[in-house]
């Protein structure tokens, strides 16, 4: 072998070499590459670490998987020289005009689908979300899109820009939409302030009817539950005690039926007794008084119970 063909076969074997080592390719945390072999997808795509392609044969495109995209939607100033007349005005489900304003946030979910449609992503997603705007607040009255159904009308753009992507296959996922301006054409925007002023006034209105309302069913709830607690005590006492007078009255009743007379004088003596404490008073009686005191002791000289309270009988001799 001469020395031409010597250095032809080095220089062969280097550009092997050469080639072989172009093929390698690094692919970075947070992104994919996606590779083209003459025009067609290899699949899967490539994940982070050392991967090798034939050179000059594989094409690759690298797509960041981890960055949060948005576009922004809509325009909420009025209109000028660079912003249509009618540009970022939907018309609500009262026929009246509001000016928005969003921002639609994505990121690669299908790197294939992505990388396809790299170009076009940002445009059409700007139209399905408008449409998806438009679609949302046309069933809505514009007090409602203005005040109480705000997100419910961001989570319904969200899920009808979703589904879109997916039709349209353009390999992303909707991270969020959010409206940063919704307010009304500038010609109408004082009769608007206006008439959002009367509704929070009418609003605070009602919600101090409401707490009046249960401030006062509540004090009305308890009144009445103390008043039925008390007639409860009432009656619980008055139970007891007629369930007492019973037994007393049925002790009484048997006593009466083992001695008649003995009960008689005591109850006497103690209807007096109750009387002259009452009446807080002393009955003195003179010797030889006919009133009848039997029942307070004996008349025969011998040794007499107590008198009862309040009563005093002198002494009739030595």
């Amino acid at each position: 072998m001469n020395r031409n063909q010597t250095i032809l076969v080095l220089g062969a074997i280097l550009a092997a070499g050469l080639g072989v080592l172009s093929g390698w390719c690094s692919v970075a945390p947070g992104e994919v590459v996606v590779v083209r072999r003459l025009g067609r997808l290899v699949e899967p795509v490539w994940g982070p670490g050392l991967h090798w392609r034939l050179p000059a044969i594989d094409q690759i495109e690298r797509v960041r998987s981890d960055v949060v995209r948005q576009v922004t939607i809509g325009s909420a100033g009025p209109a000028g020289a660079d912003v249509d007349a009618g540009e970022g005005e939907v018309m609500t489900g009262d026929l009246n005009l509001l000016r928005f304003r969003a921002t639609v946030q994505y990121r690669v979910a299908r790197a294939t689908d992505y990388a396809l449609r790299a170009q076009e992503v940002p445009r059409l997603l700007a139209y399905a979300a408008e449409s998806s705007v438009s679609r949302a607040l046309a069933v809505r009255g514009v007090d409602a899109a203005l005040r109480s159904d705000r997100q419910a009308v961001v989570q319904e753009v969200e899920n009808n820009l979703q589904r879109a992507a997916n039709r349209y296959q353009l390999g992303v996922w909707i991270l969020g939409v959010s409206f940063t301006d919704v307010r009304p054409p500038t010609e109408v925007a004082v009769d608007f302030a206006a008439a959002q002023a009367a509704e929070s006034e009418r609003d605070r209105r009602i919600n101090e009817a409401k707490t009046y309302d249960e401030t006062t069913r509540a004090a009305a709830g308890a009144a009445a539950q103390a008043k039925l607690e008390t007639a409860h005590a009432a009656a619980r006492r008055t139970l007891l005690t007629a369930q007492a007078d019973v037994q007393r009255f049925l002790a009484l009743l048997a006593q009466i039926e083992r001695s008649r007379s003995l009960t008689m004088r005591q109850l006497y003596v103690d209807t007096m007794q109750s009387l002259l404490d009452a009446v807080k008073r002393k009955l003195i009686l003179p010797p030889g008084s006919d009133l009848d005191l039997t029942v307070l002791g004996t008349s025969d000289g011998t040794a007499k119970p107590p008198a009862p309270a309040g009563v005093t009988q002198p002494a009739t001799g030595p």
